[in-house]
């Protein structure tokens, strides 16, 4: 459940870095000098800080508020766990990407095989309609209705494989594998409506849900992961399909 959050917000994250870097970039970015990881990261900042609601100039999509039709997860690896349920989100709403802070990054060079960014989110929020069922801790669930989702300080480290291929006498971008990594210093969540709208059962549970959501987060994680995998590795690969990377640096 809890993974949902890094889910969207990384690929957000990870897709306007590659657009902007490997598009035409507006002055007030500066492109970096080879190897220059440094430059790289600052400017990543600089564009969270002046493009929060995206730009047409050079392919950035609003990332203050991000839109999801819908994500499924469910608990299906047949193993004991202190959750083992099926939740279906949808409209999903993330807010607070545009808030992210790049820590440091390597890799990004004209030959490079391998890139690693490592941000921070502050404050990821989640809302959306939910269905679950199944059973979480002691209880068993079954109900639907409105969610929140709080994530706090969320540290996000996302490695990608690459290998480039010439076209129009431009170097694009083939991602190979990727690994995505993300920890949360802190969880909450709300789940309205449960057992037939008894508020007082359900806020019960939310509260339980929230004291041990550590718990939650690893028994889920491997199921999460994956999910988070498949949605964002064809996002990337479209496009680094049509934006070169030779814009990315000086001269």
């Amino acid at each position: 459940m809890l993974k949902i959050a890094y889910y969207l917000s990384g690929v957000l994250m990870l897709s306007s870095i590659c657009e902007i870097f490997c598009a035409i970039l507006p002055s007030n970015i500066p492109k970096c000098k080879i190897s220059d990881n440094a430059c790289v990261a600052a400017s990543i900042n600089e564009v969270f800080r002046l493009y929060p609601k995206g730009s047409p100039a050079f392919g950035l999509d609003d990332i203050s508020r991000i839109t999801v039709p819908e994500m499924v997860l469910g608990d299906g690896n047949g193993q004991p766990s202190s959750a083992q349920l099926t939740v279906k989100f949808e409209n999903l709403i993330f807010t607070g990407v545009e808030k992210s802070i790049c820590l440091n990054v390597s890799g990004f060079e004209p030959e490079t095989t391998r890139v690693e960014v490592n941000l921070i989110i502050p404050l990821l929020k989640i809302k959306a309609d939910y269905a679950v069922n199944g059973k979480i801790l002691l209880f068993t669930l079954k109900g639907k209705g409105k969610s929140e989702i709080h994530l706090k300080d969320v540290d996000v480290k996302l490695t990608v494989d690459v290998d480039f291929e010439k076209r129009e006498n431009q170097t694009f971008v083939i991602i190979k594998d990727m690994i995505v990594s993300f920890e949360p210093k802190n969880f909450y969540i709300h789940l309205d409506n449960l057992f037939d709208g008894n508020k007082e059962l359900t806020d019960s549970v939310n509260d339980v849900i929230n004291e041990n959501w550590r718990d939650i987060f690893h028994s889920l994680q491997d199921a999460i992961s994956q999910a988070y995998y498949d949605a964002l590795k064809p996002l990337l690969r479209k496009i680094f399909k049509v934006l070169p990377y030779d814009e990315f640096y000086k001269n």
